[in-house]
């Protein structure tokens, strides 16, 4: 067993903050030996690599140390549902922008290209949530021009006037796929309990 895999096997489950233990039982092996694939005295089988790539998220080239990138390219694009599309995963997040671009492309390229950038000003979202937590650095180009109008308020504003005006949409009877279903239930949960917790504080403040 290559010093990669058992290295990667143990940056994986610590990345997950799980114990020996419970990864062990997640992926149907004994503590023991997945102890011994974590420090390589054992070599894995291909039933075991392909659930551990399924478990952590990543490609089994990834776990074999063939590649750096984690992600499992060609399942990202691929419109066939995986078991992984029913469980919250970042996979699932891009499966699901792949499904809605393909969807809306219909309305033309321009629609499409109107998409990514909407696509764009939503990751810009996270740029300046972390910039003001001092997690990324500043840019330049943004700092100079931009500065007086970066707020999220005003990307949203700029991503409602983009939103298609309705015109022409062709109807769909299919049924949602499992990325979907999964988005849908996450943001679902997280919106109910954020307006929860909101609702709580308001309560709070006007008593």
């Amino acid at each position: 067993m290559s010093t990669s895999v058992s290295t990667r096997l143990v940056s994986l489950r610590k990345e997950k903050n799980l114990s020996q233990k419970e990864a062990s039982s997640a992926l149907g092996v004994s503590q023991a030996l997945l102890s011994h694939y974590e420090k390589g005295i054992r070599e894995c089988g291909l039933d075991f690599l392909c659930r551990a790539s399924a478990f952590y998220d990543v490609s089994t080239d990834y776990l074999l140390g063939l590649t750096d990138n984690k992600m499992m390219s060609d399942a990202l694009f691929d419109e066939q549902e995986i078991p992984q599309d029913s469980e919250m995963r970042m996979s699932t997040v891009f499966r699901s922008s792949v499904y809605l671009m393909n969807r809306l492309s219909v309305y033309g390229r321009n629609y499409s290209s109107k998409i990514r950038t909407i696509y764009v000003l939503t990751i810009y979202k996270l740029y300046l949530a972390a910039l003001s937590q001092g997690a990324v650095p500043n840019h330049e180009a943004a700092r100079k021009e931009l500065a007086p109008y970066l707020t999220t308020t005003a990307i949203d504003n700029i991503i409602n006037s983009m939103i298609f005006d309705g015109e022409g949409k062709p109807k769909r009877s299919e049924q949602l796929p499992r990325t979907m279903d999964t988005i849908i239930n996450e943001a679902t949960r997280v919106i109910e309990k954020e307006v929860a917790k909101i609702y709580k504080i308001t309560n709070k403040t006007s008593k």
